[in-house]
Formats: structure tokens, C-alpha cells, sequence
């Protein structure tokens, strides 16, 4: 499919939605009745979404912003987008078709590469409300084989319905599937190439939506967007929001924290370490295995062993560490992660672990400080310069 055929069929995609539905079909949209920074009202309420596993917004009472971009074609921004979300470490969910994946699959590669979630957009855009149950099926499949294929990774299991049409039947058939539908809270006028708001009025027309819990939606077809998204998210971040992964919605089983790569330099007995790190909560969590091999013949070294039927991760003091690969790589170069909380057991010299681990692209991060406690290992922080320090010879201190 060529740009300008790719360009042409969403066009008249976003066309339809100023034509009549059939009965029981909704084309979302908001209300901003409250004011500014206030919570709108959609065309179901969230109660009546969740009985989907469907959202338009998260926690209204939590500062929590939930960025997320549809990618139809391609128009020269997605890269600068992806380089802010990157500076300014912010995760973002991105829902593609399956011209986007045809036509920029290193942007799509990309996008997971540096911590986003790619979400599902259906193949060819169609108004899910006018479609059969087996044809929307095959859509949201036929996008999954098309993003692994493109990606080696899996989509993620959120999916946002073309033209923000629904109806009930294709909320259920999407949870059938294992797909949250995703709606917005908070949206503008920014997805006509040729008729880009303003800079000013962008602005401003995003940051009186904003609220508790927004998703919000923007487009990567948008320079707009390009444009203010650095200034947009030091605003907001000033203001005291947080910013989120759709992963982390509440009511999802297990939902993640956002992981931010730190910028600490690590030393074991004063020689440099280039641990993966991530800050959590304000707290450095190292790579386990990471750990065990910069305290590799030291008084502190441990081994670690993983038993994959019993979910169980056993380390033992004294004892050599066994390097895998892929240990001490230093700092990744993302924007964010999402952590999930571990559900392995860890044990040391047969005892259970009371420390706090998280999973992130499979791997296991510890707390620095509960790791060292455990070890009775000395950490040491210098606030000027950020580095952070074990000394295998001093007693751990809380």
C-alpha cells in the first residue's frame, strides 16, 4: 500500500464518523461541562466500560497521565516524538495499523525497543460497529502475526477501536480476544495534516483538559503534537502528574510500575560496575544477575539458580556466580520500562527473601539497599555526583 492510498483510506475512515450508526454502535465522545481540569463525560460511563474491561480514563483521584498515539501513516514526527518521550522519560502506548507496520517497521521496532507499548489498531481500520464478529477477529489477529513478524515482540493487550466506534458486541469480542478497548479523556482537533492547530492554542486546549487520570490521545500524523509534546509534559510534570503506561490502569491483574533508567554510577569496592539500573519509586533496583557478577570474588559473591516449574530463584552465599550473557551491560537506553512485581520466590543459603524484586523484560531487579541488607554488604551514596557504592568489607547499615 503506497503512502498516498494509505493517506486516502483513512481519510475517508475518519469520514465516516459523521455518518449514522447502526442502533446500539457509539462514535465516542466527550463532554467538558465541569470545566477545566475536570474529568469529562463520555457516551458510557467508565462503570459501564469496565464491565468490558474497556477504559476512557484511569484513577480520578490520582495525578496519573496516560499518553497514547495512533499511527496511521507516517508524516515525519513519530521519531521526534519517540526522541522527547525518551528525554524526558515518559512511557507512552502507541496503536498501530498495518500500513504503519508495512511502511515503518523500524519505527515500530522502535517503539517497544524503548519501553512503549504498541497496542492493536486492527489491520485495515474498519468501523468495528459494521463489521461481523469473524472479521473483526481476523483483523486484530491478522495485526498480531503482521507485528511479530515485523517486531519479534508481542502486541500489547490494549486495543483502541478505529474511529472510536463501538458497541457492545465489539467490546466483548475484544476481552474475548484478551484486549482492554482503550477510549481517551482527553483529545483535540490534530489529526488533519493540513489544518494543524496552533502551537498556542494546542497548548492551551490540552492543558485545560487535562485531569486525574486522563488518557489522552494524540497523533503521530500531528507536527503539532511534534512540536509542544517536550513543553506539554515539563507542564504537566511541574503541575505534580505522574506519567504511566497503559499497563499500569487500575483493576488490571498485576498491574506494572513505571521503571525509569537511573543515572547513578555504581562501584563495588571502589571499581566501576555498569550495572542496568532502574529507579522505582525514587529507589535504585539493580539486575540480580548483574549484582552476582560484579560481586564476583569478593566476601559477598552468591550464585543464582532458577528453577523454571517451581517459579523459584535460589541464590547461595560463597558460592561462584555462573554468567549467562548479558550481564553488566550499563544503562539501558529507553525511555521507560514496565515492571511487574515478581512472582518468583527468591531464597538465599535456603531461607526466603524478604526483599522487593520486580520483573522487567524478564529479568529479575532488586532493591539495591534490600539486596545489600540481605548480603550485609555497606552502600554508600555520594548526593553530589550520584554514584552509589558497596564495600563487601563494612557491615550493611539501614
Amino acid at each position: 500500500m503506497t503512502r498516498d492510498l494509505g493517506k486516502r483510506l483513512l481519510g475517508a475512515a475518519l469520514a465516516l464518523g459523521l455518518t449514522l450508526y447502526p442502533a446500539g454502535a457509539t462514535d465516542w465522545g466527550l463532554s467538558y461541562r465541569d470545566g477545566a481540569n475536570r474529568p469529562p463525560y463520555g457516551e458510557d460511563t467508565a462503570d459501564k466500560l469496565r464491565q468490558y474491561g474497556a477504559y476512557y480514563m484511569g484513577d480520578a483521584d490520582r495525578k496519573t497521565i496516560y499518553l497514547t498515539f495512533d499511527c496511521g501513516y507516517e508524516n515525519g514526527n513519530t521519531g521526534r516524538i519517540l526522541d522527547t518521550l525518551k528525554r524526558r522519560h515518559v512511557p507512552a502506548t502507541f496503536f498501530v495499523v498495518g500500513h504503519y507496520l508495512d511502511a515503518e517497521p523500524t519505527l515500530a521496532r522502535r517503539m517497544g525497543d524503548e519501553g512503549h507499548l504498541v497496542g492493536n489498531h486492527s489491520v485495515n481500520h474498519p468501523n468495528m460497529t459494521k463489521v461481523s464478529q469473524e472479521r473483526m477477529v481476523k483483523e486484530l489477529r491478522d495485526l498480531e502475526t503482521q507485528y511479530q513478524a515485523v517486531t519479534g515482540r508481542r502486541l500489547d493487550p490494549f486495543f483502541r477501536p478505529p474511529e472510536g466506534s463501538y458497541n457492545y458486541n465489539s467490546l466483548s469480542w475484544a476481552q474475548s480476544l484478551g484486549y482492554h478497548t482503550i477510549l481517551w479523556s482527553v483529545a483535540y482537533h490534530d489529526w488533519d495534516e493540513n489544518n494543524q492547530p496552533a502551537y498556542g492554542d494546542a497548548m492551551q486546549t490540552l492543558s485545560t483538559r487535562v485531569h486525574n487520570g486522563a488518557i489522552v490521545l494524540l497523533h503521530v500524523i500531528s507536527k503539532t503534537d511534534a512540536d509542544v509534546l517536550d513543553e506539554l509534559i515539563g507542564k504537566w510534570k511541574a503541575e505534580g502528574y505522574e506519567f504511566a503506561a497503559l499497563s499500569a490502569l487500575p483493576g488490571l491483574p498485576n498491574p506494572t510500575v513505571t521503571a525509569v533508567p537511573g543515572s547513578a554510577s555504581f562501584t563495588v569496592d571502589d571499581t566501576p560496575a555498569a550495572f542496568r539500573a532502574y529507579l522505582i519509586g525514587g529507589n535504585n533496583y539493580v539486575k540480580l544477575r548483574d549484582a552476582a557478577q560484579a560481586l564476583s570474588g569478593t566476601d559477598k559473591q552468591f550464585s543464582v539458580d532458577y528453577d523454571k516449574a517451581a517459579e523459584t530463584v535460589t541464590l547461595t552465599s560463597g558460592t561462584a556466580y555462573t554468567p549467562i550473557g548479558g550481564e553488566l551491560a550499563g544503562p539501558a537506553d529507553v525511555a521507560a520500562m514496565q515492571a511487574k512485581t515478581s512472582s518468583q520466590i527468591l531464597t538465599l543459603d535456603g531461607a526466603a527473601l524478604t526483599l522487593t524484586a520486580y520483573e522487567i523484560e524478564g529479568a529479575n531487579y532488586v532493591k539495591l539497599r534490600d539486596l545489600a541488607g540481605a548480603l550485609d554488604c555497606a552502600v554508600t551514596y555520594d548526593k553530589e555526583t550520584g554514584a552509589v557504592g558497596l564495600d563487601t568489607a563494612l557491615p550493611y547499615t539501614a
